[in-house]
């Protein structure tokens, strides 16, 4: 399948966030290993394949998709945007959230569904960002807490590559 063009318009907390006119918008296939751990220490890690898509503009790179069911996240359309220093994840849908990774930043938002807000702490210990062999990969390791109170330590791993096979 070739990249073609396409309009997209998404809104997060009702504002726009982008407009891509006439953008190139590559389909992708994205892999996110999201790791939790326990009260134990040991890691629980759940894995999620998606679809989406993917589009650069002014150097800033941005991936597209759509949550399924299996995340709990039915109706929620989630961005993905980065560059080498910054990763930025905005949901809008069932659920609105903005999350904002940077190497040493504290990041304070709120997760809102229709029923509950809940103010949120994430503090970044690591982030990465890097191409290799025609596959993006990003690493964000966080602290995340709820009202002062540290809920656990997290690590996303998302892998975004090319969807060559035509599975849009």
């Amino acid at each position: 399948m070739h990249p073609f063009n396409e309009t997209a318009f998404w809104t997060v907390m009702g504002q726009a966030l982008i407009v891509f006119a006439e953008i190139v918008m590559k389909p992708v296939k994205i892999r996110i290993v999201s790791t939790v751990k326990d009260e134990k220490g040991k890691p629980q890690p759940t894995e999620q394949f998606c679809l989406g898509k993917m589009a650069e503009k002014n150097g800033t790179k941005y991936v597209f998709y759509e949550e399924s069911a299996l995340t709990g996240l039915e109706g929620t359309k989630t961005t993905i945007k980065w560059n080498d220093e910054r990763i930025i994840i905005l949901r809008s849908g069932s659920l609105e959230h903005r999350q904002e990774f940077c190497q040493g930043l504290v990041d304070k938002s709120l997760y809102q569904t229709p029923y509950i807000k809940i103010p949120l702490e994430t503090v970044t210990k690591y982030l990465y960002t890097g191409f290799r062999r025609g596959v993006w990969n990003l690493e964000i390791e966080y602290t995340l807490s709820h009202g002062g109170q540290p809920y656990g330590d997290m690590k996303i791993l998302i892998e975004i590559e090319e969807d060559t096979e035509g599975g849009h």
